[in-house]
């Protein structure tokens, strides 16, 4: 168990820290589309946390995904308040949260 959690970790970092090494563009679309990515790859490390019945770390992962996918949407739409307005207690938002193992108060 230790080294299915240690080789998740290690993909999990790997994964994400490859972002960070795609050239930045000055273009808001190649920015909207990093948060994208991100906001996938969080919810990805989310699920793997969960299967390792990881609540805590899965709940946190998968508010970073949240976190990545308004950023994308603000950046996408060129309004902010658009994706301020998604507060993540809407019934989908409910939905995922629960097949997770979250709560409001691990959310957010």
């Amino acid at each position: 168990m230790a080294a299915q959690r240690k080789l998740a970790t290690l993909i999990a970092a790997f994964l994400l820290g490859g972002t960070a090494l795609v050239p930045a563009s000055s273009a808001d679309a190649d920015s909207s589309k990093d948060y994208w990515t991100a906001s996938k790859l969080s919810f990805q490390l989310a699920a793997v946390r969960s299967k390792m019945n990881e609540t805590s770390g899965a709940c946190s992962a998968l508010s970073q995904s949240l976190a990545y996918y308004r950023a994308a949407l603000a950046m996408e739409t060129g309004e902010p308040a658009v994706a301020a307005n998604h507060n993540g207690d809407d019934d989908g938002m409910q939905e995922i949260r629960s097949k997770f193992g979250c709560t409001v108060t691990q959310f957010g």
